[in-house]
């Protein structure tokens, strides 16, 4: 009677211990959506911001929240994450295959982000639009490398 306790807690714990694993890679895209509509929402804040009369605040407020992103979108993509059977996401395969190469787009989107948000806190209009802009072209940068169709 022991050993066939033994073998039931053992296999609950067992399951209590894969139900995570199993769990985890639709959990993180689930992350990784909500982080990157929240980054989207910031940026769309941003570019209106820039538009008729520009509103300082509004786009100090967006960048930091970008900041925020480009900061926590390294923990984003973890390993098994990535496309597979019964998980929808863009994330491309070549994010884990070309680790390097991903994590250098990552670095030059959170510089840009880190670089916006100063120029952001100031009045200087031309400056927040030429870094708006070379924030987005990081943003394409790595979506024209790493982000595909939904599958």
């Amino acid at each position: 009677m022991k050993a066939r306790w033994r073998a039931c807690a053992l296999a609950l714990a067992a399951a209590a211990v894969a139900t995570p694993l199993l769990a985890a890679p639709a959990d993180a895209v689930r992350t990784r959506i909500a982080g990157f509509r929240e980054l989207g929402a910031a940026f769309k804040a941003v570019n209106d911001g820039l538009r008729g009369d520009v509103q300082t605040v509004l786009i100090a407020q967006s960048a930091r929240q970008i900041r925020n992103a480009a900061h926590a979108q390294y923990e984003w993509f973890p390993a098994g994450s990535g496309p597979q059977a019964g998980v929808k996401t863009r994330a491309k395969p070549e994010i884990w295959q070309q680790a390097a190469k991903f994590k250098a787009a990552q670095d030059a989107f959170a510089k840009a982000a880190d670089d916006f948000q100063r120029v952001a806190s100031g009045k200087d209009v031309s400056a927040i639009r030429a870094g708006a802009q070379r924030l987005g072209g990081t943003c394409k940068g790595c979506h024209d490398a790493f982000r595909g169709p939904e599958n």
